[in-house]
């Protein structure tokens, strides 16, 4: 009788094992074991060995991409495109079976031309921006410096910023979108941390909203995890070998099926051929609101003019909670002030002005 309770007791006990062994698997890993204090802020190029943007010369976005750099203290290249022609356009499309309008074969010659920049550098890594994205003034004291210690955790090495770069291609720092089931969760590496600076869930995208929620990710939460269907370049960082195919052998020229856009063939590349990709969700860069560069283009005879300038832009960009585009003093004491006020210590004066209206409006 002894030995028979002696039995139930250990069943039970590899029960409740196996039991905590299957929850603890099936959620999402979520890290508390280190707080902002304990990590430094990433330097002006994010811990990159370069911040490049593409930017075609004449771009009305310039203006303010550099006012928002300046105030984040962010250095920034923006490597010269040349004049593509109808010829380099025609190189680029996969001939008759071609998908690629003028305007996103624009954008995609000036991709690869940042790749070949990166290549032609001898650096090791470059995040590239397009012209029209906004980041919270948080990035280098506090977003950044957890992404890359998240990645460090999930690749084991501390050998640099993120970690081994011989695990990862592409770091979709930026995007519209990296949604999935949550089943599919429980099959994805991931990590997850506290971050004061993602908006409260109300004020996030609708979409994004949702994803979080069904995910049971609780407010103020951010994550790095493996890419599933990542939408939009607002955002990536390469190495060299990742850049390199990408040029040779990926996203040189538009591929014989067809291909409508580089953020789809890089997309392509991470869903169906071997790109090693990870994403930050919410993301850390997203465009402003904004005409995009491909409508401009596509668009150049139909629209007004003034629907490119840099007046269209708004003062907002989704899951951004203080864009550093927000603020508009672009010299003198006044810029000095905020570059102290907002870049440095942190203080979001937009919440100061929201204050200010809603006080207004009440009165």
């Amino acid at each position: 009788m002894q030995h028979r309770r002696v039995q139930l007791a250990l069943l039970s006990f590899l029960c409740l094992i196996a039991i905590y062994i299957f929850f603890k698997s099936s959620s999402l890993a979520f890290d508390q074991s280190f707080e902002p204090t304990e990590l430094q802020p990433a330097n002006e190029t994010l811990g990159f060995g370069a911040i490049l943007v593409v930017s075609r010369a004449g771009s009305p976005r310039r203006e303010s991409l550099i006012r928002a750099a300046n105030l984040t203290e962010l250095e920034m290249r923006i490597p010269p495109q040349p004049v593509w022609s109808s010829e380099d356009i025609t190189a680029l499309q996969a001939g008759e079976s071609s998908t690629l309008d003028r305007g996103s074969a624009l954008a995609w010659l000036g991709h690869l031309n940042a790749l070949r920049w990166l290549l032609n550098s001898g650096i090791e890594t470059a995040l590239i921006l397009e012209d029209d994205v906004d980041w919270d003034i948080h990035i280098r004291k506090t977003q950044i410096p957890r992404v890359g210690h998240a990645i460090r955790q999930m690749t084991s090495s501390k050998n640099s910023f993120y970690g081994n770069l011989q695990s990862w291609d592409i770091l979709y720092a930026g995007h519209c979108g990296d949604f999935f089931e949550a089943e599919r969760a429980k099959t994805l590496t991931m990590q997850t941390f506290p971050d004061e600076s993602v908006p409260p869930m109300r004020k996030l995208h609708p979409f994004t909203q949702r994803f979080l929620s069904a995910l049971n990710l609780g407010e103020k939460t951010r994550m790095v995890h493996h890419s599933v269907s990542p939408l939009c370049s607002f955002g990536y960082a390469v190495t060299r070998q990742s850049a390199q195919r990408l040029l040779n052998d990926l996203a040189g020229r538009e591929p014989q099926k067809g291909c409508p856009a580089y953020d789809v063939r890089l997309l392509e590349a991470c869903r169906d051929e071997g790109m090693r990709c990870w994403s930050v969700n919410p993301e850390l860069f997203h465009h402003t609101e904004a005409p995009s560069e491909i409508a401009i283009q596509n668009k150049a005879n139909e629209n007004d003019p003034s629907q490119s300038s840099e007046l269209n832009l708004k003062l907002e960009s989704p899951n951004i909670e203080c864009g550093a585009r927000t603020f508009r003093w672009t010299e003198g004491r006044s810029f000095e002030y905020l570059r102290d006020i907002v870049g440095r210590q942190g203080r979001c004066l937009k919440d100061r002005m929201e204050e200010d209206m809603t006080e207004r409006l009440e009165d």
